[in-house]
């Protein structure tokens, strides 16, 4: 009988239907593993209510309630995605000691800590994988904070210009990711400079690369449905349908598509925004776009397949990113894609035609927009370069997962032994 390896993921958020990109990576990564049938017994855990599901008899999703959660933090007027912020979780290293493997999501919060220690106290090798800005969105929101609970007062000039308070808690998370990399058997990654910082600790033959999978059942042009979605939705039909999906922040940069768009209606232009996520701006949105903005809050992955392929363009205009999973449905989907210059999105799609950079600022999304909108040929040719990049490039979730995370765990688990 073959043994089972065995492993614990680390994924150090909430695991609820309002999940962002990175939970529901991880939930199609169970069911790939599901569906994969590999020697592996595989238990993910999220922070959140205690409570375990067994999608099969070798793949568990486990919750283990924080010891200090963010959400304590009332005074602070936004966090994304509440995590633990204790140094230590006592109930997970007590379950940490049955596996072979650790896979650790982040570098930064209590379950990564707390694998450090069982790793220092067992041996038991950790693998990890960059999946968020972390120290970028860190700097972006503590700006934020600053500016929210002291406006223009003396205090927050001390603290923006003359302390640099968010760039030092930027490099305090770069500080805590490098301890965590000294730790670290092997590690996963998709941009350069996690690959390149990653290789300085753990040797360039232990860094691999790490791809998103997608569902081409769900996402795929098969799903469009222009006319019922014009129709459910309320919207003209001779209108240009942009859609942003994700958290409706300052982190995901939705005020400079709604200032971008802001200058296209005040021009006459015929085009309608719409929005699948939840966040603070979603008042914002509805008061300073009207009736030229659809607000959908949290979409179902069915529904917002039939978005992806009914619209005319993804607003991609984060600035912070790794590789993005709505980039990657989109294109699948056969929708072109306009993303920020700063993120470097385009350059981890090879540059796609069906990509189209704009550079920042809402002045800058205007133009795009207005161009993108007055050029169907355009609009056609990038859809066309959007499917082709998806049908040579995009894998399945089973094969991203086998590949890149499975792999990876038996060297790191064979590397182990043989120490």
């Amino acid at each position: 009988m073959t043994k089972l390896l065995r492993v614990a993921a680390l994924v150090d958020l909430p695991r609820s239907p309002l999940s962002g990109g990175h939970v529901k990576g991880w939930e199609c990564r169970a069911k790939a593993a599901v569906r994969a049938n590999l020697p592996l017994d595989l238990t993910i855990y999220f922070s959140g209510p205690e409570k375990s599901e067994d999608l099969s008899p070798t793949v568990h999703l486990r919750q283990l309630p924080p010891v200090f959660s963010t959400a304590r933090l009332k005074f602070l007027p936004y966090i994304p995605d509440d995590t633990d912020l204790a140094p230590f979780h006592p109930a997970l290293a007590r379950e940490l000691k049955n596996f072979d493997v650790i896979h650790t999501t982040d570098g930064y919060f209590a379950f990564s800590q707390t694998a450090e220690r069982i790793h220092r106290q067992t041996g038991i090798p950790i693998v990890t994988s960059f999946h968020t800005d972390t120290p970028a969105y860190t700097r972006v929101f503590t700006r934020k904070t600053i500016e929210t609970l002291f406006g223009s007062r003396w205090i927050a000039h001390k603290l923006l210009n003359d302390w640099r308070v968010p760039e030092q808690q930027e490099r305090k998370k770069i500080q805590r990711l490098r301890k965590h990399l000294r730790c670290c058997a092997a590690a996963l990654a998709i941009r350069e400079e996690d690959q390149l910082l990653a290789e300085s600790f753990v040797g360039a033959e232990n860094v691999h690369g790490m791809e998103l999978g997608t569902d081409k059942e769900i996402f795929g042009p098969h799903r469009r449905d222009r006319e019922g979605l014009q129709k459910d939705y309320g919207i003209p039909s001779d209108e240009i349908l942009i859609l942003f999906v994700g958290r409706l922040d300052i982190g995901k940069n939705i005020y400079t598509l709604i200032e971008a768009m802001e200058k296209l209606i005040a021009e006459g232009q015929k085009i309608h925004l719409i929005t699948a996520g939840v966040g603070p701006a979603e008042a914002d949105l509805h008061a300073r776009l009207k009736k030229h903005v659809s607000v959908l809050g949290f979409v179902e992955p069915k529904e917002l397949g039939r978005l992806y392929a009914s619209v005319d363009a993804l607003a991609l205009c984060s600035e912070v990113e790794i590789r993005s999973l709505v980039g990657i449905e989109a294109m699948v989907s056969g929708l072109p894609v306009l993303v920020s210059e700063k993120s470097d999105i385009a350059r981890l799609f090879n540059n796609t035609r069906g990509m189209q950079v704009v550079s920042g600022g809402a002045d800058a999304w205007a133009e795009a927009l207005r161009n993108f909108a007055a050029q169907p040929e355009h609009r056609a040719a990038m859809a066309a370069a959007a499917l082709i990049y998806a049908n040579a490039c995009v894998v399945s979730w089973e094969e991203a997962f086998t590949k890149d995370f499975f792999n990876t765990w038996q060297k790191a688990f064979a590397e182990g032994r043989r120490h």
